[in-house]
């Protein structure tokens, strides 16, 4: 079974892309607040640690088939294209001409999986989703092929600038396509190998009159690239209006339609739920590296800040990467 990774990747500090940014930025100023909170440079900040996504890939998980690199016209000048690992694609080769350019992940994201030559099994990265410790292939599918999450039933959370509207969008497609009954009996939700804390979720929120979401671990996903064959049957007019949105925008859904429609149909597998955690730069200070340095976890997505000193937190940050994974790979020139 080939698993290939693709990995979506924006340097927001270049000049020419962020000048094409500006521009559809001010044309498109009165989209509704959540473009404006969720197209803010948090969203596109470039911290300089890309490159530690390679060698983390390289280290900890060289059994990888290929890795795929989706960009706007860019590409890290250290990146080594003459690797046979390693291919970097334009939106232009996924996304339809009449949409772009495009800064809203959730309209990149439902159409990497027309990227020539993808396997049918993939697993899509956010530039800061780290591996940490050494992975294997049953830590994202099965030996049956199929897709490995850790997940509950679980209310949604409404929060400031967050996700939460596309989780609602997703949740309607999924209510409309399943029954309640469906879920919960084809669903994995009472494997003891969740761990206590999402058991006991899912045995509170199977009483509610409909499902009400999934909890989300907010790490790597692995995804079949059938299924988002089947869906986008299934939802083209939905996912194609999204695909139309430069920016985020309150009616968009997102990448994780294709996971929930797997754990609706119980298509997937359970698996370690101390796989990966989600840490904030926020948070950044001697407590959030030495647990990067643990090698605690094998995945550590280490998500932007609001409030960050960005020098200190950058410099501090690439020391961590660099003590963790110092050695070049070959996916660097």
């Amino acid at each position: 079974m080939k698993i290939d990774f693709v990995v979506t990747w924006v340097d927001g500090a270049d000049p020419i892309w962020l000048e094409k940014k500006n521009k559809y930025g001010q044309a498109e100023n009165n989209v509704d607040d959540l473009h404006k909170k969720m197209s803010s440079d948090k969203a596109y900040r470039d911290w300089g640690t890309f490159k530690f996504w390679f060698r983390g890939v390289e280290k900890f998980a060289p059994w990888v088939n290929h890795v795929y690199v989706v960009t706007d016209n860019q590409k890290p000048d250290w990146l080594n294209e003459d690797y046979s690992k390693v291919t970097i694609i334009d939106h232009s080769q996924i996304i339809d001409n009449k949409y772009l350019p495009v800064f809203n992940a959730n309209a990149i994201e439902p159409n990497v999986y027309k990227i020539p030559n993808l396997s049918e099994h993939f697993v899509l990265f956010n530039d800061d989703m780290y591996l940490t410790r050494s992975v294997t292939p049953t830590d994202f599918f099965d030996n049956n092929g199929l897709p490995v999450y850790n997940t509950a039933l679980s209310p949604i959370i409404p929060q400031s600038g967050g996700t939460a509207n596309f989780q609602v969008n997703i949740m309607e497609i999924i209510n409309d396509h399943f029954s309640k009954k469906e879920i919960i009996d084809k669903g994995h939700f009472f494997n003891i190998h969740q761990g206590l804390k999402l058991f006991i979720k899912s045995l509170i929120y199977s009483r509610s009159k409909f499902i009400c979401g999934f909890y989300e671990t907010h790490l790597p996903y692995p995804l079949r690239k059938s299924t988002f064959q089947e869906v986008w049957k299934e939802e083209k007019d939905t996912l194609d209006s999204t695909s139309s949105h430069r920016f985020r925008q309150a009616s968009d859904v997102s990448n994780w339609l294709f996971k929930y429609w797997e754990i609706a149909r119980g298509t997937y597998s359970v698996g370690d739920y101390h796989l990966g955690t989600l840490v904030s730069l926020d948070d950044a200070g001697s407590g959030l590296w030495n647990l990067i340095l643990s090698q605690k976890y094998k995945i550590v997505c280490v998500n932007d800040g609001f409030k960050v000193d960005a020098d200190k937190v950058n410099s501090e940050f690439v020391q961590v990467m660099e003590k963790l994974l110092p050695e070049k790979c070959s996916f660097e020139k």
